[in-house]
């Protein structure tokens, strides 16, 4: 059934709240000026709505065998939206979409709203769905987040919607959507089981709890005494719920997710005091680094992440290389 989008939505599911807080972005500008929605949709579908939506007044225009003194038209148009939090999109349900905008008028778009891994979003039944939609003369297209983000970033809006994309932007961040992990140091407080760290390239804690639930991040750092001692990549977080439950709760490698859990569930073992539910921190090689807190006091929390992207790092060895001798406040 459908509904209007709402400022406080009660969908359970988390792809319809995102599809829901993205479409309450979209309304609030084009009620505030349907040129901003004109331009944020220019900007995604490659001029393909430029100038389509807002109401458009005209003069002295020639119509059949009459010449009105003015006219105020409004073209018609649709915009279907399927939002997913990856990329898993289904072609049966993709190809249903075209069927039903076929019979709507004017333009007709279909976006496939999801979060890719890569800068052009990319899906293995995307081309054989953009020639059905071809040949309805529909247009599709695949975003991202992080591209519909851009699209309404536009230079002259208001405070109230430069707030509303800001919220937006920080709620797709918060949700994994966008691809800020890439450059993310999530160092963590490795006071106590800093050896099991270099031992076993693993760190686990609960998986519960506001100091445990972690953002997704590339590079993993230690943290004792004032100290960052090392950085690893962060190959993947597995939730081992109990014995034979385990969960992904993100990768950043291709190893198989059957690989990954087998992995998690061998290094968790060498730790040895097992118990569930816990959260496992499958890391890299381990480089040696000497990132300080210069400050006074030790560290607030358990965590706490560094914004990397200025580096412009290759690697985990490159990070440590980096951000040797270099302090906190640096960042």
């Amino acid at each position: 059934m459908s509904r209007n989008i709402r400022l406080f939505p009660t969908y359970s599911h988390k792809e319809n709240q995102t599809t829901n807080h993205c479409l309450l972005i979209l309304k609030m500008m084009y009620e505030e000026n349907p040129k901003f929605l004109s331009e944020a949709l220019s900007t995604l579908l490659d001029e393909t709505f430029s100038g389509t939506v807002g109401v458009q007044f005209m003069q002295q225009r020639k119509g059949n065998g009459c010449i009105p003194d003015g006219e105020i038209i409004q073209e018609p148009f649709s915009i279907f939206i399927e939002t997913k939090l990856g990329k898993d999109f289904d072609k049966t349900q993709l190809i249903r979409h075209l069927e039903t905008l076929e019979g709507k008028q004017g333009k007709k778009v279909l976006i496939a709203l999801g979060n890719f891994e890569q800068d052009n979003p990319y899906h293995p039944d995307f081309s054989e769905i953009e020639e059905i939609a071809k040949q309805k003369r529909i247009f599709f297209i695949g975003v991202s987040f992080e591209q519909l983000l851009q699209a309404i970033q536009l230079p002259y809006l208001p405070k109230t919607l430069v707030d509303a994309i800001t919220d937006l932007g920080e709620y797709f961040d918060e949700n994994n959507l966008l691809p800020s992990w890439k450059y993310r140091l999530d160092v963590v407080n490795c006071k106590i089981g800093f050896e099991d760290v270099v031992s076993y390239n693993i760190y686990n804690c609960p998986t519960q709890g506001g100091s445990y639930n972690h953002r997704r991040s590339l590079y993993f750092g230690t943290y004792r005494n004032k100290c960052v001692e090392k950085i690893a990549k962060i190959e993947a977080v597995v939730d081992l719920e109990s014995e034979d439950e385990h969960n992904i709760f993100w990768k950043n490698c291709d190893t198989s997710d059957r690989e990954l859990k087998e992995i998690a569930v061998e290094k968790r073992k060498k730790v040895g005091n097992l118990s569930y539910p816990t959260r496992v921190f499958i890391l890299g090689d381990l480089f040696d680094t000497d990132f300080k807190k210069d400050s006074s006091g030790g560290m607030q929390g358990s965590k706490k992440y560094f914004d990397i992207s200025k580096l412009n790092v290759t690697d985990a060895k490159d990070l440590a290389n980096k951000l040797r001798g270099k302090t906190w406040e640096d960042y």
